[in-house]
């Protein structure tokens, strides 16, 4: 990966641009990402950039374990400068959030159920487990690290990082006859971090050996 420089008679000939230029590569990403977060206070693993997470007896890492309809994205504040002489001249752009949304295939355990609900903590005291659905704590806040490996034989991957995220919206469950159970409506919001900078709201970064040197 890296700069292409071509001269200008052979570019315009063959249809591409002309001087230095960057070609994006072959590689198509298939399915979700796998996703874990962490309470926010443990901080990431890494920094510059602030990425991955470390579990403790404190704070452990929770696995989400099977995810559907998976999307990204971000809420944006626009804002176009209009002239009345001239027109649009330009467009004032503000991040407010990003987003990942999903739905979930597999209930299982509470403990970690309990956390996307915004519930209690689970309790154990075999053989039951429980949480109890009460008033939201506003002020939890989880990390989320959410890796997509592409090449399993040599661990190449790209991941998103968000920095300090709630679980928010309602959620609602399908009983279906005949089908499992799932938790639909499930979205993570991704606040500004306004003690990491400057990417503030998450880091996507990628590791490839074999095009990245």
């Amino acid at each position: 990966m890296g700069l292409i420089t071509g001269s200008a008679f052979g570019a315009n000939a063959a249809g591409t641009a002309s001087g230095a230029y960057f070609a994006q590569e072959e590689l198509y990403l298939d399915g979700a990402p796998t996703l874990f977060f962490q309470n926010y206070d443990a901080g990431p693993m890494y920094e510059s950039p602030y990425w991955q997470l470390s579990g403790t007896p404190t704070y452990p890492v929770y696995e989400v374990a099977c995810v559907s309809d998976v999307t990204f994205g971000e809420d944006l504040t626009v804002n176009d400068i209009l002239c009345d002489n001239a027109g649009v001249k330009s467009t004032i752009q503000q991040r407010n959030f990003v987003e990942l949304t999903f739905s979930l295939q597999s209930l299982m355990p509470l403990t970690i159920l309990d956390k996307i609900l915004k519930g209690l903590d689970a309790v154990e005291a075999s053989p039951i487990e429980y949480f109890e659905l009460g008033q939201i704590d506003n002020t939890k806040y989880w990390a989320f690290w959410c890796p997509k490996v592409y090449d399993t034989s040599v661990g190449d991957y790209i991941g998103i990082q968000l920095h300090k995220a709630q679980f928010v919206d309602p959620f609602s469950i399908d009983m279906t006859f005949g089908q499992n159970w799932k938790a639909a409506g499930l979205k993570i919001r991704a606040f500004i971090d306004t003690t990491k900078t400057p990417n503030q709201f998450c880091t996507i970064m990628r590791s490839d050996l074999s095009v990245i040197v």
